[in-house]
């Protein structure tokens, strides 16, 4: 990417991508990764608007990194035997972070909270959630993609994310 357009549309994919997410360096990974999957297309040359078409692939990146860093059911059972082990301190902290979690889940969109409850809790595959609730594949993973996206938001900016070491 050496020519102004190109120099251009990459801040401007870089700009969107730290939109979606406050770490930075998530947002290189994502950017980098994006880049190597849009430069390996085929017809990237031919497109009319490159640059919708990076935002996309941007999209799917950051939630391909989304789907990596949560599983897609808890085990209950598994919770509550570790949880048996946690100090009262990391009880605490645990319990706090649940009524977090759970306040931002019911601040988002009656849909869009079922639609991550069947996926992340309940362990629904999206093709069962979207038949069950009469909507598209993709209507699901927008649902999922934008629940993730703001829940790791409002997880980030309240300090609940862990730092790497």
């Amino acid at each position: 990417m050496t020519d102004p357009a190109a120099v251009q549309s990459r801040s401007a994919l870089k700009a969107f991508i730290r939109g979606l997410t406050n770490d930075p360096v998530v947002a290189e990974d994502v950017l980098q990764e994006t880049l190597l999957r849009t430069s390996k297309s085929v017809r990237f040359a031919e497109l009319e608007n490159p640059l919708a078409y990076m935002i996309t692939v941007a999209k799917s990146v950051l939630y391909d990194f989304q789907r990596k860093a949560v599983p897609n059911a808890v085990d209950w059972q598994n919770e509550e035997l570790e949880a048996a082990n946690d100090s009262p301190e990391t009880h605490y902290h645990n319990a706090s972070k649940l009524a977090f979690i759970e306040t931002v889940l019911a601040q988002m969109s009656p849909l869009r909270r079922e639609v991550f409850v069947l996926r992340r809790v309940d362990g629904m595959s999206r093709d069962d959630i979207a038949a069950a609730l009469d909507l598209s594949v993709e209507a699901v993973k927008k649902h999922l993609t934008r629940a993730m996206v703001e829940l790791t938001l409002k997880l980030e900016e309240a300090g609940w994310t862990e730092s790497p070491e």
